[in-house]
C-alpha cells in the first residue's frame, strides 16, 4: 500500500497570438507545506522552497512517505492523495 499525491495542472497560453494561444500548455501547479499551512502555486521562488518543510513539484505523481503523508493530510490537501 502507498500513498499517492497526484498535483494539479492549468492549461496556460503564453502569446495573445490568435492562432498560438489555441494550443496551450499544462503547468503543473506545486504544493509547498510549512507547519500546517499548505499552499499550491504555479511558480515558487527558490527560497519559498528552500523555507518550506515539504516541497512537491507540480505536475507529477509523488510517492508519500508516512511523514510527508501526515504533513500533507494536517496541510488539509488530502483529497490529491490517493491509495494503491
Amino acid at each position: 500500500m502507498a500513498y499517492i499525491l497526484t498535483l494539479p495542472t492549468e492549461e496556460m497560453a503564453f502569446t495573445d497570438n490568435i492562432l498560438l494561444k489555441r494550443y496551450p500548455i499544462h503547468v503543473g501547479k506545486s504544493l509547498l507545506i510549512t507547519g500546517a499551512t499548505g499552499v499550491i502555486t504555479t511558480y515558487p521562488s527558490q527560497s519559498e522552497i528552500g523555507d518550506a518543510d515539504f516541497y512537491f513539484g507540480g505536475g507529477r505523481r509523488h510517492v508519500l512517505s508516512d511523514a510527508e503523508y501526515d504533513a500533507v493530510v494536517a496541510s488539509g490537501y488530502s483529497d490529491l492523495v490517493s491509495v494503491e
